[in-house]
């Protein structure tokens, strides 16, 4: 039996534990959380023990599933690491380009498999456009838009010391580099905004240069009431031979020498399953990790990046 642990017993957490016990042969066999109540009732829920110090977790876990608020990334990783588990964290890795990186060496160090929770990249309609982006030739340009309603919630509130581009639109970032295989090499020009009076920003638009003569113009924002259906994202991508437009979760429109819709089904399993799926074979040996801390790093120093061009409270 393939043994998980879980660190965070909130709503991802919840999300974490319902997929593991999807993937057969996989058992949730441990919960962590600093509230004994919450480690409790999922202890209850996944019939497993329940801890509150990730020192008790037992030794015998092939996973371990960090999906606490970010700001216990760095912490709760590293100690899992030096205890040699293979870990799985949820986004962002950490909010500090120095930490992602050692998170990185620590977990080559120890042989530990240390992967991010990239789920989007196993959405059909992301592999899909992938695989028809040839057909739009040369690469030249790159828009993304992101807009969610900001729920409120108690539970939510580190969001607002967090931000949106780590919480909202990292995965965003992520998809173009999936896509496209370009990583972003320098922010050209970034607005910021703090509409909201958080800590951190509240929406964004940045202007990056991806190198190869591409740029991309990257936005998101928090709106104050809109429906959530999945249809949050959409992403075009400019070529020498026509364009491709990525509407998330079922439309991909190619204009190149002909004009035509790609209708994307519903996918058979939830992107949560299918990442994890892939993270358990991966630690099996029957595949290599793709979901690389290196990925997580790269869009820190983006997100970064970005936020220097910020002068709020300064």
């Amino acid at each position: 039996m393939f043994k998980v642990g879980i660190v965070g017993c909130g709503g991802i957490g919840n999300a974490h534990a319902v997929s593991w016990s999807q993937i057969e042969g996989v058992q949730v066999a441990a919960v962590c959380d600093l509230v004994p109540e919450k480690a409790a009732v999922f202890a209850e829920r996944y019939n497993c023990t329940a801890y509150t110090d990730i020192a008790d977790l037992p030794d015998d876990l092939d996973v371990v599933s960090v999906v606490t608020p970010p700001a216990a990334h760095y912490p709760v990783v590293k100690a899992l690491l030096n205890r040699k588990f293979n870990v799985f964290s949820e986004k962002p890795l950490t909010t500090d380009v120095a930490q992602g990186k050692e998170l990185c060496a620590l977990a080559k160090e120890n042989g530990c498999l240390l992967g991010v929770g990239f789920k989007m990249r196993f959405e059909p309609i992301f592999a899909e456009a992938k695989k028809l982006l040839p057909e739009i030739g040369e690469l030249r340009a790159i828009v993304t838009t992101k807009q969610q309603k900001f729920n409120p919630r108690p539970e939510g509130a580190w969001v607002k010391k967090t931000g949106a581009m780590y919480e909202l639109s990292i995965h965003d970032f992520d998809l173009v580099s999936f896509i496209t295989g370009k990583l972003p090499k320098q922010v050209i020009a970034a607005k910021i905004g703090h509409r909201r009076n958080w800590e951190k920003d509240d929406s964004f638009s940045a202007l990056v240069d991806y190198g190869d003569n591409v740029t991309a113009t990257l936005q998101g924002m928090y709106c104050d009431d809109t429906t959530f259906c999945f249809k949050d994202l959409c992403m075009m991508l400019l070529g020498e031979n026509g364009y491709m437009r990525v509407e998330r979760p079922d439309r991909i429109i190619m204009h190149t020498s002909e004009y035509r819709v790609v209708e994307i089904g519903d996918p058979e399993k939830s992107a949560f399953v299918l990442e994890l799926t892939h993270f358990r074979d991966a630690v099996l040996g029957k595949t290599q990790n793709t979901l690389l801390p290196e990925d997580a790093v790269a869009m820190t120093e983006l997100i970064e990046d970005i936020r220097s061009f910020d002068t709020f409270g300064k």
